[in-house]
């Protein structure tokens, strides 16, 4: 269709007030709704980030913790909120897994539009201090020896349906304990409630720092610089069994894409000091803002791997 010159100035206005939000963004305080429950290792990677945020942007970055219902509760939150001016700051088992393990959820996948990714995590396996393995291997093998004797218990999400399919794969019968909160986990597997635990290395690390726990494997295809010590389930001969998670920034795919591009190069200014960095590197999370086509990558193998693992569960 040939457009006349008098149409192109009219196509300009209708662009003009996208154009101009874009550039007056952010003029107010920006939300950031998060399922992380407080004093999580996560949670402190999003105060980190929202802090970044608001020196950057010279306005305020407050943030919303919404645990619980498996990340429902805050995506539900998120999505309830009338104003450009927000972002959800999350794992992906809103989007990967959520959608294959909760009937009638009450939103769906593609209400969300990825940004980027903030960091990558290493997944641990971990064990109470008083368990008589000290790696992946030796654990398998005493909870062959042992069926039944051995309790265990995971943050959700990916992190559990795979440890889950994990250990049915290898026979193994533990007895599953479900938790709340990530901290009365963490509690518990100090004292030898429980035994084994699959969670974030960023979680796990504080503790095993401090003597607290011990770290068996990492699930991911590569150790983690901040313990370097502990091997992969693939080294440890388990090649089957690789997985590892991501936090990120996700928007409403209601907002206008010229915002969701400053949140992005926004992520990536962040990301990019080194301070923060650091930071994160410290606490056992990789730092990276791969952007918005690398995460639709990262959640669409996530999602793959979580069905992989239902199947093995026979759910």
């Amino acid at each position: 269709m040939k457009l006349s010159r008098r149409a192109l100035p009219m196509l300009a206005t209708f662009a003009l007030p996208v154009r101009a939000q874009a550039q007056a963004f952010p003029n107010r305080p920006v939300r950031v709704i998060s399922p992380f429950a407080a004093g999580s290792g996560a949670e402190t990677t999003l105060r980190l980030f929202a802090d970044a945020l608001a020196r950057r942007w010279g306005q305020p970055v407050p943030v919303e913790n919404r645990p619980g219902g498996d990340g429902v509760i805050a995506a539900m939150a998120f999505l309830g909120i009338n104003d450009d001016h927000k972002m959800f700051f999350s794992f992906s088992g809103h989007l990967t897994v959520n959608p294959s393990t909760i009937p009638n959820l009450p939103y769906r996948p593609e209400q969300f539009a990825p940004i980027s990714t903030v960091a990558i995590d290493h997944i641990a396996i971990a064990a109470a201090p008083g368990f008589g393995a000290n790696d992946l291997s030796g654990a398998v093998a005493l909870a062959r020896a042992q069926p039944g004797a051995f309790a265990w218990a995971s943050s959700p999400g990916g992190i559990n349906i795979t440890f889950a399919a994990f250990a049915a794969e290898q026979r193994l019968e533990l007895v599953r304990a479900q938790y709340r909160a990530v901290p009365e986990m963490l509690n518990d597997l100090a004292t030898n409630r429980i035994q084994i635990a699959a969670m974030p290395m960023a979680t796990a690390l504080p503790q095993a720092r401090a003597g607290r726990i011990k770290l068996l494997a990492v699930t991911n295809a590569t150790r983690s610089p901040a313990a370097p010590e502990v091997a992969t389930a693939t080294e440890q001969g388990f090649p089957e069994y690789v997985f590892e998670g991501f936090v990120g920034v996700f928007g409403d795919a209601r907002q206008p894409e010229a915002i969701r591009a400053v949140l992005a190069e926004a992520t990536r200014a962040v990301v990019a000091e080194e301070a923060f960095a650091e930071r994160l590197r410290n606490a056992g999370q990789l730092p990276f803002a791969g952007g918005e086509a690398d995460m639709a990558r990262r959640i669409a193998a996530q999602r793959r791997f979580v069905e992989v693992g239902l199947r093995q569960l026979g759910s």
